[in-house]
């Protein structure tokens, strides 16, 4: 392993480098317990709700770029081109959608959580289910994947081996958390996103400068890579997929995923939400040309070895073209993506077990208990993501893309129900579960037929053709297939119903909280327009040139 370290070329600087991104860390979380604190519920969980609109978009884009973004966006830009840039643009929408059509609707339920909204909007049952199927998604796949990515850099870099490096990060990630609530984890995204940005600039230049410019990186490359929007039969981004299938995922992940929404929810009006949510829709153009553009230029200096491993295009950029002194940067770099993902998913995880699980059984908890609580249940999700490692070293190549392609099994169902909540205020619960329940049993079908069953057994019983169907593609079937089943179900319950029921479901006083909020003016509302138009013009742009 020594000879990695030796390849890395770490000096005095670079731990130095690491030393100072450590001491800031504790430094903010320090500071941010003294003003804010973490006494109570609220400001353990919501920050005491009086979060700034730009530390809430600095939170919501290191939230988004854990380890695996950092490692897979690089990874799938070597492999394929820019191709994978189009989820980024995709969320410069979602974000705006979140500010605008949900932030007021959340916050005029009084919520501290997306699974408290579902009993208040529909039924307690569902409640239940949504924060148990949250809670291990989240530990299974956004937690897992974010170890593994780490685990491929600090490897490839440094030689750690996977349970040290995992550990040692996972346990000083979960102190902070634990010690300073969701303010803490906010305001260490900041620093962290500055980090993130200013890093990957830094290696997009160096990278660059070794290629030969942009004219050095098109002669090495095939046109292809430097097309955003791919041919119908393309396996990962077919531009139908990408233009209707990708924005679907995108409403679960950015819209209805407590990851995300409870950062929104930090904020004291829809005002300050929904200009967070502006500033991280503008910083998110940002990962297409730092990150992926990043994996073109590995593809085009490391050939042969991108070839045979794209995940590592990242660690060999940093270990082959920075000059010394540069590596304990990238590695905080690295290490700020990882921490941030990481403790978004600890904090939101205690969220939910501490408001909708414990508080459920122990009613009369007060405030320090639910805090100990929150604390305690960040700590075993720690402990519960150390026990996963092995299923991560032992598991074969595909189980990075087993993970990836698990979330088209409950994303265009759950955005189905989420839309229906939000704007049909007839929406009854039997509508809701109905449509998830149908939604999540064929995704599951579909990812077992596509992933367990071998071909030959799909061949003889003429559906071979499933293995290789987009899942992007799948994501827009199985959101039609549950819209459907939405709005059959919807004009059954009219029949049922009366209209005075009907209206009865929400009540007046959310829409009363509505028109009495304070929303953002007209120069957030002008530079969000602008964002659309931005991300249109460049996925064109992209799309034709060069």
């Amino acid at each position: 392993m020594s000879s990695h370290l030796e390849a890395a070329g770490l000096h005095h600087l670079d731990y130095l480098a690491l030393l100072v991104y450590f001491v800031a860390i504790l430094g903010v979380t320090i500071q941010v317990n003294r003003v804010i604190g973490s006494n109570n519920s609220k400001d353990f969980f919501l920050a005491g709700g009086h979060v700034q609109w730009w530390a809430i978009g600095f939170s919501l884009f290191a939230s988004n770029l854990g380890t695996d973004h950092l490692v897979g966006l690089a990874g799938s830009g070597a492999a394929g081109g820019i191709g994978v840039g189009n989820y980024e643009f995709s969320a410069c929408t979602m974000l705006l959608i979140l500010g605008w059509a949900f932030v007021p609707y959340y916050m005029a339920f009084d919520v501290y959580t997306v699974p408290e909204f579902l009993e208040k909007r529909f039924s307690h049952g569902l409640r239940n289910f949504f924060t148990w199927l949250t809670i291990v998604s989240t530990i299974v796949t956004k937690i897992a994947v974010t170890m593994f990515a780490g685990a491929v850099v600090l490897e490839e870099l440094l030689g750690w081996n996977m349970y040290v490096s995992s550990v040692v990060l996972l346990v000083f990630t979960a102190v902070y958390t634990v010690l300073g609530g969701l303010a803490a984890v906010v305001y260490a995204e900041v620093v962290q996103s500055i980090i993130l940005i200013v890093g990957s600039i830094c290696l997009l230049y160096f990278g660059m400068n070794e290629v030969g410019g942009w004219e050095g990186l098109q002669k090495s490359l095939p046109e292809s890579h430097f097309r955003l929007l791919k041919p119908l039969d393309h396996p990962d981004f077919p531009w139908l997929g990408v233009l209707f299938g990708m924005p679907i995922v995108s409403i679960w992940y950015w819209c209805t995923d407590q990851v995300m929404v409870q950062r929104v929810l930090t904020a004291d009006c829809p005002k300050s939400a929904q200009e967070g949510c502006l500033f991280a829709g503008w910083l998110k153009l940002l990962p297409m040309y730092i990150m992926v553009l990043p994996g073109l230029i590995a593809a085009a200096l490391f050939p042969k070895e991108t070839e045979e491993n794209s995940n590592a295009a990242f660690a060999l950029l940093v270990s082959r073209i920075l000059p010394p002194g540069w590596v304990g940067i990238m590695v905080a770099v690295m290490l700020s993506s990882f921490m941030a993902s990481l403790a978004s998913c600890f904090n939101s995880c205690s969220t939910l077990f501490t408001m909708d699980i414990y508080k459920e059984f122990r009613p009369e908890a007060d405030e320090a208990q639910l805090v100990l609580a929150g604390r305690v249940f960040t700590a075993l999700t720690a402990l519960m993501s150390i026990a996963w490692l092995p299923m991560i070293e032992y598991g074969h190549d595909q189980l990075f893309i087993y993970i990836q392609s698990m979330q088209v099994i409950w994303a265009p169902p759950i955005a189905v129900m989420f839309i229906g909540a939000r704007f049909l205020p007839d929406m009854h619960s039997f509508e809701a579960w109905v449509t998830l329940m149908f939604g999540v049993f064929i995704g599951i079908v579909f990812w077992v037929l596509q992933n367990l069953v071998p071909r030959d057994k799909l061949n003889g019983v003429g559906i071979g053709w499933i293995v290789d169907f987009n899942i992007l593609h799948f994501a827009i079937l199985s959101f039609c297939l549950s819209f459907i089943v939405l709005g059959t179900c919807l004009a059954w319950s009219r029949v049922l119903y009366s209209k005075s029921e009907q209206q009865r479901l929400l009540g007046t006083h959310v829409l009363d909280n509505i028109s009495n909020q304070n929303w953002a003016g007209p120069t957030a509302q002008i530079l969000a327009v602008c964002l659309v138009i931005a991300v249109q013009g460049l996925t064109i742009f992209h799309s034709v040139w060069p």
